[in-house]
Parts: structure tokens; sequence; C-alpha cells
């Protein structure tokens, strides 16, 4: 679980949105979100990235966030960086196989 007060603080990095995108799901959504279809994560991602993006600060001042995502993905502009993040998220769940232990 992500501590409390880093909750309030904008990502810096993939891998701390990630982080705080898999903390807010239940088990069962971590499951669901693993063994997803595409077709079913493209229409989840339609819906979530505007929310997200304001809520990560994306396009609003959050450039370290923003620099992550662009090098994850070798600097191609073209590709949302929203989007990386739920694909990072993805991978994660679907390497972890459902297995989570909360420290």
């Amino acid at each position: 679980m992500i501590d409390r007060f880093q909750r309030f603080r904008l990502p810096r990095t993939v891998e701390e949105a990630v982080d705080i995108l898999i903390s807010d799901l239940t088990t069962q959504q971590m499951e669901t979100m693993g063994h997803m279809s595409d077709e079913a994560f493209d229409q989840l991602c339609r819906q979530l990235i505007p929310h997200l993006q304001h809520d990560f600060g994306l396009w609003r001042g959050n450039d370290r966030l923003l620099m992550d995502c662009f090098d994850k993905v070798d600097n191609h502009t073209d590709t949302d960086p929203m989007r990386i993040i739920m694909e990072r998220m993805r991978e994660r769940l679907k390497v972890d196989h459902g297995v989570f232990i909360a420290t």
C-alpha cells in the first residue's frame, strides 16, 4: 500500500504512477486486469485516461512524469503518456499472476 502522504504527491516516474494505480485496486480488479482482453483493455483506457491525466498532472506541469513516459518509448511523442502508464500496469499485473504481497 502506498504511504498515505505519498499518495497526494504527484508521481514522478511511470513506476510510481503504476504503484499508485495498483494500490487502489482490489485483488479481484488486479486479477481481472491481468487477464483482460486487448479490446476490453482499450475500452478501459478510453474511459480512464482523461481522468488519470488530470489526477497525475500530465500536460499541467508534471514534466518529470511526462519525460519518463516518453523515455520509455524512445521519445516517440505520438504515444499517449497515460497509455504508456496503463500498459506498464497491465504488464506488471500479468507478470505477478495475482500474487501480491502487502507490506
